[in-house]
């Protein structure tokens, strides 16, 4: 029963924790392109860095969606297993 219930308490917290990942996956990338700057390498786009944190952001929601989803089936065929 625990098991269902975070689940659905945790998904308010959802878009606050994607947001900061991508904040923070941006942050990685733009130094990252400073890093290559520093080392005589192009520097990456704005576009670039954008685009790979938006794909990153939806691989996450992706993810989280399938989580939440197996999350409840499990914790229904546990509960069933134990009757």
């Amino acid at each position: 029963m625990a098991t269902p219930v975070l689940t659905v308490a945790s998904a308010g917290l959802i878009p606050a924790l994607i947001g900061a990942n991508a904040a923070l996956d941006f942050a990685d990338r733009k130094n990252a392109s400073k890093m290559r700057v520093a080392c005589g390498y192009e520097a990456l786009s704005h576009g670039r860095i954008l685009g790979d944190v938006v794909t990153n952001a939806g691989i996450s929601m992706g993810l989280t969606a399938i989580d939440l989803g197996l999350g409840s089936d499990v914790a229904r065929v546990q509960a069933n297993s134990s009757n």
